[in-house]
């Protein structure tokens, strides 16, 4: 499977698989126990939880002033 591509994708990322972070996520020994249902309820609760980050991103978003033209009047 494809490595994670959340947070931990910097220079430090430790190369997890989502197989590893389901079977974290569920407490499953190993990628057998995996289920079509664990893997649903997995890829709903990222969705969820990635609207809820940018939701919480776009509120608290300082508004930062855009800088000034020369021809715009002061």
């Amino acid at each position: 499977m494809e490595s994670n591509s959340g947070p931990g994708t910097g220079p430090n990322r430790r190369g997890v698989s989502v197989v590893q972070l389901i079977c974290h996520a569920y407490g499953l020994s190993d990628a057998s126990e995996i289920t079509l249902e664990h893997i649903h309820r997995y890829v709903a609760e990222r969705r969820r939880m990635e609207e809820r980050t940018h939701h919480l991103r776009d509120r608290f978003r300082p508004s930062i002033p855009r800088p000034r033209a020369s021809g715009d009047a002061a």
